[in-house]
């Protein structure tokens, strides 16, 4: 494959830069350049038939592979955690104690940014899951979208976290299905407090949320269920809204 450089010179930017980096920024680090590289349709293929049809995810994961896509990027093959967060770095470089704590103070620094950039990548999901499904955009503000198909209307909103989720913020009017997109997290627990917390008050709201996973770039169903096939087959697992009800109510009731 031909090196597209307008992706492959930034991310060996940033990993020269970053020599120990936050999982969870390298993923949205790429997801900003691949969006920002404004890929031609034959760049389009060429990593499409390289890393599979979602293309951010599949190049985070060749960077975290053995034989990464793009030449001359650093082997991140080594990780620890700090405060609960996955850094990771290369192995052929001693590093000190210092050289972790600024490692975490720069992702601190960077929280707000990347909290824009993982709005973003939310809300270019969720738009391309509702086109697929064939709804059409009718409406955008920064956090509500509208999409309308053959007498049927959603109003879709972008949450960076599950845990900022408050439902007492969405009242469905009658007609239309409110679904609200969240990130996945590095853990479940935020998700089994949040259904233990509002699980079935959400339900009784007629509420539908989906969770995005920003690894595999999937989305999936967490609470509610929707009644429209065409949606339904965007899901990568449609039951897990239903798995998640019977798993975790059971576990509420013990």
């Amino acid at each position: 494959m031909t090196e597209i450089e307008k992706i492959a010179g930034p991310l060996r930017e940033l990993l020269c830069e970053r020599e120990i980096i936050a999982r969870c920024e390298l993923l949205l680090r790429t997801y900003d350049i691949v969006r920002s590289a404004k890929l031609s349709d034959q760049e389009r293929k060429e990593l499409v038939e390289t890393v599979g049809e979602r293309i951010a995810p599949g190049v985070f994961a060749s960077i975290m592979g053995k034989e990464p896509i793009f030449v001359d990027l650093p082997k991140l093959d080594t990780y620890t955690q700090i405060n609960g967060r996955i850094f990771h770095f290369p192995h052929t470089k001693r590093y000190s104690k210092q050289d972790f704590a600024n490692a975490n103070s720069k992702l601190l620094r960077s929280l707000p940014e990347l909290k824009i950039i993982l709005q973003q990548c939310l809300v270019d999901r969720l738009t391309e899951c509702m086109v697929d499904a064939g709804y059409t955009l009718t409406a955008e503000s920064r956090q509500e979208l509208t999409f309308s198909a053959e007498k049927h209307t959603i109003k879709a909103f972008a949450v960076t976290s599950v845990k900022s989720l408050d439902i007492d913020n969405y009242n469905p009017e009658s007609g239309i299905d409110y679904i609200i997109l969240v990130p996945s997290s590095e853990t479940l627990e935020p998700f089994l407090q949040f259904f233990r917390e509002h699980g079935k008050a959400s339900e009784d709201k007629g509420l539908q949320i989906w969770i995005m996973n920003l690894e595999k770039g999937t989305v999936d169903p967490f609470i509610g269920y929707t009644t429209d096939l065409d949606i339904y087959n965007q899901f990568d697992n449609p039951r897990l809204a239903e798995m998640v009800r019977n798993n975790w109510s059971q576990s509420n009731s013990q």
